[in-house]
């Protein structure tokens, strides 16, 4: 096997880091066709080919210790589920401008061992340098680097943030109605919310209460005031930060896009832009480019749910409501992209 050295993995984006386990870090190998072809970088990954390389951990983070970790020219999109996010970044790809990351694995494992009470430790802030670093990774050509995390992710944005001195980041969220309609339409969806409530031990956060008596529709409120709240400190300490409401993106996708481009240092021109928004990729569904999609059947889905969800978005408001009244939400998120939020509750 050909040796290859510490400095080629800091530096070279064909060496994807993929995650790691047992004290090793997993490299996939990567070239620019298949970071364009990935649409997520978790298990669904296209690599160049099968082969994983395994690199023992301590040395690399030992190499990593001695650079300065600086997330500088990384633009970041945070989002609650179904907010579009996946729409917005893969109309964000450009390669010849940028180069777009999908869901990273490691930042979610990053994301999850933190959990909802943000239990950090030295080794989480060495694998927090490292992930920091290896998204800074680019081809000559590539102007900026955008990185669309996932949900676990949202508890830990205030580190990664920290890690600019001028940070970009799109928080991409709904109020709390159209949330809720977003994720509980469906067993799945439900089955869904059990799962990363779990996942990011949300029954442990103080506002949560004993997870055992919370209904399904709770756990769902719940999960959205914990994000909102993270969402609205983070634009509270970083004039820098824009907010987006998921509802401007799906009405007004080419405001939204050529916004979002000029944002994040690739602007986009007006033609460039209608050509994306009037094609493919906004008449099907983002995740799975073979099934039909629009904003007009969205719509129709929002309308069909909400009826059904009626007594439920009463337990979740009521929920929220109860501890909105101590500790108070601003009306909407501040620092808006391009059009004002709705309100939030």
């Amino acid at each position: 096997m050909q040796q290859i050295e510490i400095s080629d993995l800091l530096h070279n984006p064909d060496f994807y880091l993929f995650g790691w386990e047992n004290g090793h870090a997993l490299f996939l190998n990567m070239n620019r066709e298949s970071y364009a072809s990935s649409i997520f970088f978790d298990d669904r990954i296209t690599p160049v080919n099968d082969d994983v390389v395994r690199v023992p951990l301590a040395p690399l983070l030992a190499a990593v210790s001695q650079t300065s970790a600086t997330s500088q020219g990384v633009g970041w999109i945070f989002h609650m589920a179904h907010t579009g996010s996946t729409l917005l970044a893969r109309a964000l790809d450009r390669p010849s401008k940028n180069l777009v990351i999908r869901e990273p694995l490691f930042l979610r494992m990053l994301g999850v061992e933190a959990g909802a009470q943000h239990r950090i430790t030295p080794d989480w802030n060495q694998l927090l340098q490292l992930a920091t670093v290896m998204l800074g990774k680019r081809y000559p050509k590539d102007e900026a680097v955008i990185v669309k995390a996932n949900v676990p992710v949202n508890g830990i944005i205030s580190d990664l943030l920290a890690k600019s001195s001028q940070p970009k980041a799109l928080l991409l969220h709904f109020g709390l109605e159209d949330y809720l309609t977003a994720i509980l339409r469906s067993p799945n969806h439900r089955n869904w919310v059990e799962h990363i409530f779990s996942e990011l031990q949300l029954g442990t956060h103080p506002e949560s209460g004993p997870p055992t008596e919370l209904q399904n529709a709770e756990k769902a409120a719940a999960l959205w005031l914990f994000q909102i709240r993270i969402y609205a400190d983070a634009l509270a300490a970083n004039p820098g930060v824009r907010s987006l409401d998921a509802n401007v993106l799906f009405d007004e996708p080419l405001l939204c896009l050529k916004a979002a481009s000029d944002y994040f240092g690739c602007p986009i021109d007006h033609e460039e832009a209608r050509s994306i928004v009037s094609g493919d990729l906004f008449s099907t569904y983002s995740k799975n480019p073979n099934a039909a999609f629009d904003n007009a059947r969205r719509k129709e889905r929002v309308a069909e749910t909400r009826f059904a969800l009626a007594d439920e978005f009463k337990l979740a408001r009521s929920w929220v409501e109860l501890r909105t009244a101590i500790s108070p939400l601003p009306g909407r998120l501040a620092q808006p992209l391009c059009s004002e939020n709705s309100a939030l509750l």
